[in-house]
């Protein structure tokens, strides 16, 4: 059963029993209330018969005196088509007393005999000659001492009551039949109306699978509800999924163009040994090439593992300035043949929770960029501080700077501005470096962002959570505060500007 044939169901069976609900109780309110006109009129009149009645003693010979009825003319006080009997109580049983005219002629037994003897109001029916019939029986009461003496019957016909519930039966039938078929028409027009945004969703998604056009959106007119809602998360995943689907064309694209450069050059140089004979060159710009396959490659695993979960970081109290001396002894070594002014600018010691070997990658990869890209004659500034909640880092530089248009795709991986290779070295990247330092910032729930123009330089600011130590936490001697050695590491580093 399709979801459309199981809504129209539900709605139909809901208004079904809606309308049944109904329709029971507007016959069962109808019915009382002309029952209940009928009783108060009975009432009415059983209430003046027996107050306009009297009890007379009278007395025996040999035996106590019995009390007789002294009624008011019944048909007096009887109402239009109302049916009176009275009868004495004698000695416990029932005597006919008296009855109004249009009482007579049916017959002489009581209108409800097996109520006779009450000595309480009660309502009842009964069927007399074929007549059916709403009866109230009365008590008469001696108030002296309290003895039954005596009741009176009034009576009337439930032809037209009857007569008038049985239209009214037929009238709520057929509007429950017609009110049930409507609802279904409607429960059906209903789903309808309720599913049609799901078939364009599914038509979108149809389409997408049959022609892999990851354009599609949907256009959605109505309220922000549940459907309006759906839409727009499947326009996000849509959006998302193209997203996702372009950065892997272009990864599989730079990948095999990364490859690719260093494949042809070890293929050249095996051909070359084949021809000439193997010579040191060519051995050396094989290795060369491997080299930077198996940076490639190592890179790529490493990313690949970060996405799915695979790299496992332990976060340690750490000392963020010991890691950044360390790194940018480093870089000043590998630019030691370059004409580049690499120095500290403000420095904080500053301590934080991370993995110093991932820290140091971080620290490695902004300064080893900013190196690549600053010309000779340029400056690099590394600065570390704080605020109350953050340590902050920033590698600033004087380089070629970065194009608006690839400011937002400075992070992803493989990409490199063509226009931005100005010093091109054996060791030059595959540009998977940004790519990493966003990972490794991010495993440690800080931000890094970039701000940059043409021809002025690039700075890239680091925020990384402080580290706040619990109270009587012990922390393990490899662990504790190195801030011994930065006032040398930093002299060291000044003096080899010098």
């Amino acid at each position: 059963m399709t979801i459309r044939q199981r809504l129209t169901l539900y709605y139909a069976a809901l208004l079904t029993i809606i309308i049944i609900m109904f329709g029971t109780l507007t016959y069962v309110v109808m019915r009382w209330t002309m029952i209940g006109t009928i009783d108060s009129t009975l009432v009415e009149t059983a209430t003046l018969i027996t107050n306009n009645s009297r009890l007379l003693p009278v007395p025996g010979f040999g035996a106590p005196s019995r009390m007789e009825i002294e009624l008011a003319p019944l048909d007096l006080f009887r109402a239009s088509g109302v049916y009176v009997q009275a009868w004495e109580i004698v000695d416990d049983k029932p005597i006919f007393k008296e009855s109004s005219l249009n009482a007579r002629g049916l017959g002489t037994n009581a209108l409800d005999p097996t109520m006779l003897g009450h000595h309480e109001s009660v309502f009842s029916h009964h069927t007399v000659n074929n007549v059916a019939l709403r009866i109230l029986t009365v008590p008469i009461i001696q108030s002296s001492s309290g003895r039954l003496v005596g009741n009176i019957q009034v009576a009337t016909e439930l032809e037209t009551v009857n007569r008038a519930s049985k239209q009214l039966l037929i009238v709520v039938l057929a509007s429950c039949v017609f009110a049930i078929f409507g609802a279904m028409m409607l429960s059906m027009w209903f789903s309808h109306r309720a599913l049609v945004p799901i078939e364009h969703i599914t038509q979108a998604a149809a389409s997408i699978a049959g022609t892999n056009d990851l354009n599609t959106r949907l256009r959605w007119k109505g309220p922000p509800d549940e459907l309006g809602k759906l839409i727009s998360v499947f326009n996000q995943m849509m959006g998302r999924i193209q997203h996702l689907f372009s950065v892997q064309q272009r990864f599989v694209a730079d990948i095999s163009h990364e490859l690719r450069t260093p494949l042809t050059a070890i293929q050249g140089n095996i051909a070359l040994m084949k021809r000439y004979g193997v010579d040191a060159a060519s051995l050396d710009d094989v290795e060369t090439e491997c080299q930077r396959m198996t940076r490639l490659v190592n890179d790529l695993l490493m990313l690949a593992r970060a996405d799915y979960g695979g790299i496992t970081i332990s976060l340690t109290p750490i000392d963020l300035d010991s890691v950044v001396i360390e790194c940018l002894t480093q870089a000043k070594i590998l630019a030691k043949d370059r004409q580049l002014d690499i120095h500290l600018g403000h420095f904080q010691p500053v301590r934080i929770k991370g993995d110093y070997e991932r820290l140091k990658q971080l620290v490695s990869n902004l300064l080893n960029n900013a190196i690549k890209f600053t010309p000779d004659g340029g400056e690099i500034i590394v600065t570390l501080g704080s605020n109350h909640e953050q340590a902050i880092l920033t590698v600033k530089d004087t380089g070629i700077g970065i194009a608006k248009a690839d400011i937002e795709r400075i992070f992803d991986r493989f990409y490199q501005s063509e226009a931005s290779r100005v010093h091109h070295t054996d060791n030059e990247g595959f540009g998977l470096g940004l790519s990493i330092a966003k990972w490794v910032v991010e495993a440690h729930h800080g931000t890094i962002n970039v701000s940059s123009e043409p021809k002025h330089g690039s700075t890239f600011t680091v925020t990384i959570p402080l580290y706040r130590p619990q109270q009587d936490e012990e922390i393990p001697p490899h662990q504790r505060p190195t801030r011994t050695r930065i006032p040398a590491l930093r002299k060291m580093l000044e003096g080899d500007d010098e």
